[in-house]
């Protein structure tokens, strides 16, 4: 039994709020994260997460510019942003990543544990969109 594409819950609009979806995770999980830091491993723990989850929400955001821009660049190829831009900006966040972990690691093990966890955030967000995607489906029988 075929259902028309309009009807079909997984609906390109559904779809299209996937990334919005992921930040909230992202968010919730970043808030949660630092309270279970801050009441069971203590503050140096609780800054590294912290810091963590910030670089993960700007990598993700940052990721999803560069992927929009680039798939611009070539539907339209009328692209505001020149190639060598997007490939700088994609460098700098794994950068920016490697810096804060050796900044934290210097300062504190259990800092740098905290900040692994909170540059994870991204992995636990989009599998719980990937639950709810598939739980959809399944409640559609799709």
């Amino acid at each position: 039994m075929s259902t028309p594409e309009s009807a079909s819950p997984l609906s390109e609009e559904f779809l299209d709020r996937a990334l919005p979806r992921i930040r909230k995770f992202m968010l919730t999980f970043a808030g949660s994260g630092v309270i279970v830091c801050a009441i069971f491993f203590g503050w140096p723990a609780t800054a590294g997460f912290f810091v963590g989850a910030v670089i993960s929400y700007l990598n993700q955001r940052w990721l999803e510019q560069a992927i929009e821009a680039l798939g611009e660049r070539i539907t339209s190829q009328q692209s505001t942003e020149r190639g060598g831009v997007i490939v700088v900006r994609a460098l700098m966040r794994y950068a920016l990543i490697a810096c804060g972990a050796y900044v934290i690691f210097n300062v504190s093990l259990s800092g740098l544990y905290g900040f692994l966890g909170g540059v994870l955030l991204p992995i636990a967000a989009i599998a719980c969109e990937v639950a709810i995607e598939i739980f959809i489906a399944l409640r559609h029988g799709i």
